[in-house]
């Protein structure tokens, strides 16, 4: 169990009122040079593994962190970054196939480049029809900036083309919006991960920012800093630290805190993996907040 110190009442307050919404950061790796792979979280689990029951807890005995030490340690991040705004995403029906491709896109990669790439291809085919109706090779040149254009854009087709997906909008456009209507989330999650490069950081990241839904991905950053907080055994995989911390962290700071967390891994020397910071320019002057809460 993390012992927590208690921070001061301000700092508590603070967690309540969360205003910035980011997008998740994926992390960057080097092409291979022979036929590129994307080295996705899911790349090689069926879709019943990558959706596990609530039954496998990957660390049952690991009761780290506490709902005191998750919302303190908010509270503690919302001081040092600002506050985060979570507008519910179901009330502004944002398009979860856009969500979808935009977090392909982002994998082994940077989110500030995949961004790039994602706006390049909607500039340059508008629509999902356009997309599969395009030549060989011109999707893949508007988001080569993003790298492994082949792999990523080939996953894409293949889920515009599938059947769920496919005419689902209007005037026949490929969609994904009958989504936002099923309130169960394993659904959700067993639909999403069914495709191909899709795994559970995807998964996660287009509930959160996308249908409002109560996840918490985990990326890089907040593997790192979760480790360093001893709220994970140092040899968890990503997708054991998602299991364990998305049933540990309460529900009503998960979007806050992993937002919080990705910001925290860009711009604090100590929590920065390797020490290197990705958002010099926001770098924090003075200790790291989460010092505070005996982290390590």
């Amino acid at each position: 169990m993390v012992k927590v110190e208690r921070i001061p009442k301000k700092a508590a307050a603070a967690a309540k009122a969360n205003k910035i919404e980011v997008l998740p950061e994926a992390t960057s790796r080097k092409a291979a040079s022979r036929k590129p792979e994307v080295k996705s979280e899911g790349k090689a689990a069926s879709s019943k593994a990558k959706v596990k029951s609530a039954a496998e807890e990957p660390y049952p005995d690991w009761a780290a962190p506490s709902r005191e030490a998750a919302v303190e340690a908010t509270a503690a991040l919302s001081l040092a970054h600002g506050d985060v705004e979570h507008k519910k995403a179901t009330e502004q029906r944002k398009s979860i196939l856009d969500s979808l491709v935009r977090t392909i896109l982002s994998q082994n990669t940077t989110d500030k480049t995949s961004l790039v790439a994602f706006e390049r291809l909607k500039a340059g085919l508008p629509t999902w029809s356009e997309v599969l109706a395009a030549p060989a090779g011109v999707a893949e040149e508007l988001v080569r900036c993003g790298g492994l254009a082949e792999v990523k854009m080939e996953r894409v087709r293949a889920i515009l083309a599938d059947p769920r997906v496919a005419g689902r909008g209007a005037a026949g456009e490929p969609c994904l919006q009958w989504l936002h209507g099923e309130r169960d989330d394993a659904v959700v999650k067993r639909t999403l991960s069914s495709f191909k490069g899709v795994g559970p950081k995807t998964v996660s990241c287009v509930m959160m920012f996308t249908m409002g839904r109560a996840e918490f991905p985990v990326d890089t950053h907040v593997l790192h800093i979760a480790k360093m907080c001893k709220w994970l055994p140092e040899a968890a995989t990503r997708e054991k630290a998602y299991e364990h911390l998305n049933r540990r962290v309460p529900d009503e700071v998960k979007f806050a805190l992993h937002v919080l967390l990705v910001e925290h891994g860009k711009c604090c020397t100590r929590c920065a993996k390797n020490g290197k910071l990705q958002k010099k320019e926001c770098a924090l002057a003075g200790p790291c907040p989460l010092l505070d809460l005996s982290c390590r």
